[in-house]
């Protein structure tokens, strides 16, 4: 390798390092405060007070918390759009009809949307009819556009 080559590292990067590695230093030869050796703590420092969780806290320690569960119950819901819309796009794609049809397929909550063009007005309903016909499908949203040798 060329030495012109060879990326130039920031001027500062090494101050910032070696400052880095000087506080952390520092602070490893600070004198800590034990209370249990009957020390008085130093005049400049308050002593260090020991926080206990609330008892309704421990009483729910390891139950999941409501916005734990939410997150869990949206994750639950999108994988379920999901799993619609990739069954929903595979009973279209599986029609030899809808061969030359472009659809985009979202769902939520068991409501499937169609965006995309048909060639015909007739392959544009068979797109919903067949997405309708899916498991688990409420209902259809057919935003789909005609376009004559699309």
């Amino acid at each position: 390798m060329n030495l012109s080559e060879r990326k130039r590292i920031h001027p500062a990067l090494p101050a910032v390092i070696a400052g880095a590695l000087s506080l952390g230093l520092a602070a490893c030869e600070r004198p800590t405060y034990s209370p249990d050796k009957g020390a008085a703590a130093p005049a400049d420092k308050p002593p260090a007070i020991a926080m206990t969780p609330a008892p309704e806290a421990a009483d729910k320690a390891g139950q999941p918390t409501a916005p734990d569960a939410k997150a869990a119950a949206e994750a639950d819901k999108a994988s379920q759009d999901a799993a619609l819309v990739s069954k929903v796009r595979s009973a279209i794609s599986s029609d030899p009809d809808l061969k030359r049809v472009t659809v985009d397929v979202t769902a939520s909550d068991g409501t499937v949307t169609l965006f995309g063009t048909a060639d015909t007005a007739g392959n544009r309903d068979k797109a919903a009819k067949l997405a309708s016909d899916v498991p688990g499908v409420k209902s259809v949203n057919n935003k789909m556009a005609v376009v004559a040798g699309s």
